[in-house]
C-alpha cells in the first residue's frame, strides 16, 4: 500500500488515477468497511487502483473541541487494517486550522482534482469544509462528469446504527462481543511492557504491566480474558484494568496481564492485546490471600470461557 501524506495546499500534480472512500474512519467497523469495500468495487469496474482518505490529527484536536481524542482505531493500526482490507493507496490529509477553514468547492477542486481522483465513495452522513457545510450531494453538484459519487446508507445492527460512538459505549459498559459483532474483530490495543510493583510474582501470578501507546478508547474497569500477541505469538491472558485498590491506594488506571504458560522477560516489548471476553467489575479484597482466591477463580472462568469458545468454534 502507497502512503501519501498530504499538505494543503497541494503542490505535487502527478497522482495516478484511483477510486477512494474518505472518512476518519474511527473503528473501521462494519459501516466503514461498507463504503471502503464499495470504494475497491468501483475501482474494479473502472479499472484503477482502491484508495483511502483520511486525516490526522483528529479534527476535534485541532478545532479546539476536544484536547487529545481518545481512538477506536489510531492511525497506524487503521493503516493495517486497510492494508488487510486490499487497499493500494492511502492518502493522509494532514488537519489544520488552514485546511478545516477551506470551502466545500475548494476541498473538491484543490484536494479531489488534484489528486486525480475518479470515483468517491462516503458514507451518508459525511460533512466537509468549512464549518462542515459540504456533504455527499455537495460532492455530486460538483463532480460535473469528473468522478462518479457513491453514498452508502447507515448499518444497523439489531436495530440500532452502527457508530463508533456505539462502540466507545459499549467498550466503558465491558460489552466486549457486542463490540467485536459491531467491529468484525476483536477489539485490541497495543503496550509496552513496563516495570511495575512486581506484586504479582510474589502470589504465584506473574503479570506484565502495560504503557499504552496511543490515546486509546477507555474500557470498562475489571478483569478480562484476553490474546496477547508477541513476536507472531498467541497465548491467552486474563488482564486486569483498573486501580488496584488491594495494594494501591493511588487512582491511576494499570493495566497488568497474566498470561498463560508464559515465563520470559519482555520488558520494553510491545504486546497487541484483544479483549476476549470481560469477566468481572474489579474488587477490593481485605487482603492477599482472598486477592489470590479470587485470581484462581479467574482463571477457572478463562478456562471455562476457552472451552466453551472451541466448543462453539467461538
Amino acid at each position: 500500500m502507497q502512503i501519501y501524506q498530504i499538505e494543503y495546499p497541494i503542490s505535487q500534480d502527478n497522482f495516478q488515477p484511483s477510486v477512494i472512500a474518505i472518512g476518519y474512519f474511527d473503528g473501521v467497523h462494519l459501516g466503514h468497511q461498507q463504503v471502503i469495500s464499495r470504494a475497491c468495487e468501483k475501482a474494479n469496474e473502472l479499472n484503477l487502483p482502491c484508495g483511502v482518505m483520511t486525516f490526522s490529527p483528529h479534527p476535534k484536536e485541532v478545532l479546539g473541541i476536544g484536547a487529545k481524542i481518545d481512538q477506536i482505531t489510531p492511525l497506524e493500526s487503521k493503516l493495517k487494517l486497510f492494508e488487510k482490507m486490499g487497499i493500494d493507496i492511502c492518502y493522509i490529509v494532514h488537519f489544520t486550522k488552514h485546511f478545516a477553514a477551506i470551502t466545500p468547492e475548494q476541498f473538491i477542486e484543490d484536494i479531489l482534482i488534484k489528486l486525480n481522483v475518479k470515483g468517491v465513495v462516503v458514507g451518508f452522513d459525511y460533512t466537509f469544509g468549512d464549518k462542515g457545510v459540504g456533504n455527499p450531494e455537495t460532492l455530486r453538484d460538483y463532480a460535473e462528469g469528473r468522478y462518479t459519487v457513491d453514498i452508502i446508507e447507515p448499518i444497523f445492527d439489531q436495530g440500532k446504527k452502527v457508530s463508533s460512538t456505539r462502540i466507545r459505549n459499549l467498550l466503558a459498559s465491558g460489552k466486549v462481543s457486542e463490540v467485536k459483532r459491531l467491529l468484525g474483530r476483536n477489539y485490541s490495543f497495543l503496550g509496552k511492557v513496563i516495570h511495575g510493583q512486581k506484586l504479582g510474582r510474589t502470589i504465584g501470578f506473574p503479570t506484565a504491566n502495560l504503557e499504552l501507546l496511543e490515546h486509546y478508547t477507555l474500557i470498562k474497569n475489571g478483569v478480562y480474558v484476553v490474546r496477547v500477541k508477541n513476536k507472531g505469538r498467541s497465548f491467552l491472558g486474563l488482564m486486569n484494568v483498573g486501580f488496584k485498590p488491594t495494594v494501591n491506594d493511588k487512582k491511576v488506571t494499570s493495566y497488568e496481564i497474566h498470561i498463560l504458560d508464559f515465563n520470559e522477560d519482555i520488558y520494553g516489548q510491545v504486546l497487541e492485546v484483544e479483549l476476549l471476553e470481560y469477566i468481572r467489575e474489579e474488587i477490593k479484597f481485605k487482603n492477599i490471600d482472598q486477592l489470590k482466591e479470587q485470581i484462581k477463580k479467574d482463571l477457572f472462568s478463562l478456562h471455562s470461557w476457552y472451552n466453551y469458545a472451541i466448543l462453539h468454534k467461538g
